[in-house]
């Protein structure tokens, strides 16, 4: 069994053969003494648009977002660290404009791994939550526009986790400084998760629960297989405020949402995927004041390539309150181009 200090030194020496492959090698991936070193990320971008106005000149060319990132791992898998440094601008159906807060470059996530035992992984860092089904960035995704149940779902941030497990099944326990605020302006910035994810009869899934302490809790359930040749996932979120998280003493203090995602196969290069919502906040503000609603998103995409898609986004979105510029519904259309490492 390794040191302590072995893994210390395995870790730094994996860091600085990463900094040396940026700068040597920009594409694919190099062996060293210490480590095998991979390029990952991706980029997308396109036209945007809607039959509601968003902001003033609400059709609006755009990149969606940018990340560069690198991935190394030691020759004996005692550690391993990535990170990722981009633009994340990237916004649901729920939102009222571009949010160019995005368009500055950060690091997005950078995470050192430790595995000291068989089944064991120690993780720290700005790391990426287990809760939700669809991803931080776009081009990971199927679809342009993010959904509204992906609203709520942590994305990247500050933590610790604790794994063991193997493919079957994959328990695990964190600690974020994952900042929140509540619909009545309370801000919290820590939070608690577990779950479990894994592989049962050729179904993929995943549960967590996720907590910001006396503000907020959520329970997560995704569920992905193939049904009739076409890969189907059910993903179900629960909500629940405390009462000090409340906008009104009169608001009900729970919201929920569930969403289908169905892709079949590939046909020439082109693939449709197709996503439907529904969600209910109950008066409460979770999901932005929409109130209750539901969502449909067809993609038609053409994969040119491995690595490389262009893709037409076309949604609809009806919610219970006039929260779209005074309507109730909008039409949305993207045409996005996208790569990945």
């Amino acid at each position: 069994m390794k040191k302590r200090s072995d893994i210390i030194k395995q870790s730094l020496g994996i860091l600085a053969c990463s900094v040396i492959s940026l700068a040597a090698n920009a594409k694919g991936g190099i062996d060293t003494e210490y480590a095998n070193v991979h390029v990952t990320g991706g980029a997308s971008g396109g036209f945007y648009a809607s039959n509601k106005e968003i902001t003033p000149g609400n059709d609006q060319n755009r990149l969606s977002d940018f990340l560069f990132g690198l991935h190394a791992a030691s020759k004996n898998e005692l550690a391993e660290i990535s990170a990722g440094i981009g633009i994340l601008p990237s916004f649901s159906l729920l939102d009222h404009g571009v949010d160019e807060t995005g368009s500055t470059a950060e690091i997005q996530y950078a995470t050192l791994a430790a595995h000291p035992f068989a089944n064991l992984t120690f993780e720290a860092g700005r790391i990426s939550s287990n809760i939700g089904f669809e991803n931080t960035p776009s081009f990971l995704n199927e679809h342009a526009m993010g959904s509204v149940q992906s609203t709520t779902q942590p994305g990247y941030f500050p933590g610790t986790r604790l794994s063991y497990g193997n493919d079957a099944i994959t328990v695990y326990a964190e600690r974020s400084d994952d900042a929140y605020e509540a619909p009545s302006g309370v801000s919290k910035s820590d939070s608690l998760a577990a779950g479990a994810m894994g592989t049962v009869a050729g179904v993929d899934y995943a549960v967590g629960y996720h907590t910001y302490r006396t503000l907020r809790s959520m329970f997560d359930l995704i569920l992905t297989g193939n049904v009739a040749g076409m890969n189907m996932t059910f993903s179900v979120d629960y909500l629940k405020l405390t009462d000090k998280a409340l906008a009104t003493a009169g608001d009900t203090n729970h919201a929920e949402s569930v969403a289908l995602y169905a892709s079949g196969p590939t046909f020439n290069k082109i693939s449709i995927p197709v996503r439907v919502e529904a969600f209910n906040d109950h008066g409460n503000g979770l999901y932005e004041g929409a109130g209750q609603g539901f969502s449909l998103t067809v993609t038609p995409t053409w994969n040119m390539s491995e690595n490389s898609y262009l893709r037409t986004d076309l949604s609809y979105l009806k919610s219970s309150n006039k929260i779209l510029n005074g309507a109730d519904n909008r039409f949305m259309f993207a045409l996005q181009a996208g790569y990945r490492l």
